[in-house]
């Protein structure tokens, strides 16, 4: 198969370096990065746990194996945001994610680009800016935002990419209300799921909630949410990861869950139409 016929792209999330790490979690994700092949890899996001320099410089290692395997977009998640370098608005908004830049991606809401899919990043992780800022303090440092601006740049994004592509946008918040948190990821997530409806995307891949999503949203849009690799799962589950696979007319999301020593294929799946199929030529 040529890339237009088969693109598959690995989605791994919220590997923490620091207190949750789990060796074996990303040994195993490494190996099934490295023993198939992949158009692509998105890590969505939370590298640390504290956002400290030894945590960003063994994820910078990690996610440099990855890299070996194939293209990989990254984008930046709370853990690690500095927020204390500006907290509420005040101090130095561009250190918030200095270490990030440092270590993992000099860009927080890249475009890359990878034979048969194009992914467009955007940076969810605010700290304590207004952006993310509710009135509820237990949402502070954690809770997510994405503004008008951002939304519409991914959009022009997206809808520059070469006919055919899988077009993938990466967000660490979840934009969906986690099942086992009862939480949404985002600060207004009705309006950021409307931007999201209205964009030419076909799959929207999140971290965030350290729960295995699978789902399609307004306008037949596919929601990738993958597992934690740390410690950190909710509600006593295995670790998981997503492998996302598509074909010129279908696209799917499969969860895969760690069991022995290695990820394999679990029940949780969807498989829905492209929203703009590719048409092959005869």
């Amino acid at each position: 198969m040529n890339h237009r016929d088969r693109v598959r792209v690995l989605h791994i999330s919220d590997i923490h370096c620091g207190h949750p790490f789990v060796q074996a979690h990303v040994n195993a994700a490494l190996q099934l990065a490295c023993e198939s092949d992949w158009n692509a890899i998105v890590i969505s996001g939370d590298f640390s746990q504290r956002a400290r320099q030894h945590e960003f410089e063994q994820a910078r290692d990690i996610v440099a194996q990855f890299r070996a395997a194939a293209p990989v977009i990254t984008v930046p998640g709370n853990h690690d945001t500095a927020w204390w370098r500006s907290p509420f608005g005040f101090g130095d908004f561009a250190r918030l994610h200095e270490r990030y830049r440092a270590y993992i991606c000099h860009d927080t809401e890249p475009t890359v680009h990878a034979p048969g899919v194009t992914m467009v990043g955007l940076n969810s992780s605010w700290g304590t800016h207004g952006e993310a800022l509710t009135w509820y303090p237990r949402d502070w440092r954690v809770k997510g935002g994405i503004t008008d601006t951002q939304l519409r740049d991914a959009r022009d994004r997206l809808a520059a990419a070469p006919s055919g592509d899988l077009r993938v946008l990466v967000v660490h918040h979840n934009v969906v209300r986690g099942r086992l948190s009862n939480r949404w990821g985002l600060k207004q997530p009705q309006r950021v799921l409307d931007a999201i409806a209205a964009m030419p995307v076909d799959i929207v891949c999140t971290g965030h909630d350290h729960e295995e999503r699978v789902e399609q949203v307004g306008g037949g849009v596919l929601v990738s949410g993958a597992n934690t690799l740390s410690r950190r799962m909710r509600g006593r589950r295995p670790s998981a990861l997503n492998v996302i696979e598509a074909t010129p007319t279908t696209v799917s999301v499969h969860a895969w869950t760690f069991a022995e020593g290695r990820f394999v294929a679990g029940p949780m799946k969807i498989t829905a139409p492209r929203r703009s199929p590719v048409v092959l030529p005869r």
